[in-house]
């Protein structure tokens, strides 16, 4: 079994998604998808590693800004994509501001709200859901990150695991890890960003088991079901979500 964390020099909270179990009685495939924070500090040994690996594909979600400060490097072998996730449009805290006030989450669970409902944020969702499908090669890896591997990443992972049907405790489980590689690493340079104090803010706010809760609320008031949330937002059709399935879970032999 492959480790969960990457023990590199200064790359942050790179890790693996795979073998987290789901409802459906099969578990997530390994070395099909990594999370991380920056990646500009990989060194040329990382690099190799992560691409014997079977990394192809590199989804960038942070800010011009930070990407021109903290580059990803380049790699041949690697196709990289840059989809800022932040700022929204401004469709999402209006739609926040709908929710019903029991549900409406405060500071960091109010912005992921807002995030998930945002329609900007949205087309970046589905542009990472097609690409996931682009991904039907065995052992070929996505990975997608921010700065702090925390915010954009963790969203993004969240959306993932509810609609590939982890249950939600290794969901928290898995996103509460984010504060045990920030209690590891005080080589905080690339979660920094001096032109977004609000950002770099964010960045270094530890991660919070409620802002979890709090999408799945926000999601299942405006669209009902997650089978909604899927079809509607994500664009995948029955076949789609039946080939994701296919690629990214298989029969669950081993423990998480």
């Amino acid at each position: 079994m492959p480790n969960r964390i990457f023990p590199f020099q200064k790359t942050y909270n790179l890790r693996e998604l795979g073998g987290y179990p789901t409802e459906m009685g099969r578990q997530l495939r390994w070395h099909k998808l990594l999370r991380a924070g920056y990646l500009s500090e990989l060194t040329k040994d990382e690099q190799n590693f992560l691409t014997d690996y079977g990394l192809r594909y590199c989804v960038d979600l942070r800010s011009d800004y930070e990407r021109q400060n903290w580059p990803d490097p380049a790699v041949d072998s690697w196709h990289n994509y840059h989809w800022p996730l932040y700022p929204g449009d401004g469709s999402g805290e209006r739609q926040y501001h709908q929710l019903p006030a029991a549900i409406q989450g405060v500071g960091l669970a109010q912005m992921y709200q807002a995030v998930v409902l945002d329609q900007h944020c949205q087309r970046v969702f589905q542009a990472f859901f097609q690409l996931l499908l682009t991904n039907d090669q065995p052992e070929k890896v996505v990975l997608f990150h921010c700065s702090a591997g925390k915010d954009r990443t963790g969203i993004l992972a969240i959306l993932f695991l509810f609609v590939l049907k982890v249950p939600l405790a290794v969901i928290t489980r898995d996103y509460l890890l984010t504060n045990l590689m920030y209690q590891q690493n005080s080589d905080l340079r690339g979660l920094r960003n001096s032109a977004d104090a609000q950002l770099e803010q964010i960045n270094l706010t530890p991660a919070d088991q409620a802002t979890i809760a709090a999408v799945e609320k926000a999601l299942l008031s405006v669209y009902g079901s997650w089978n909604q949330f899927r079809q509607q937002v994500l664009k995948l059709t029955p076949a789609d979500y039946q080939h994701l399935i296919e690629l990214y879970t298989e029969p669950q032999t081993r423990r998480s």
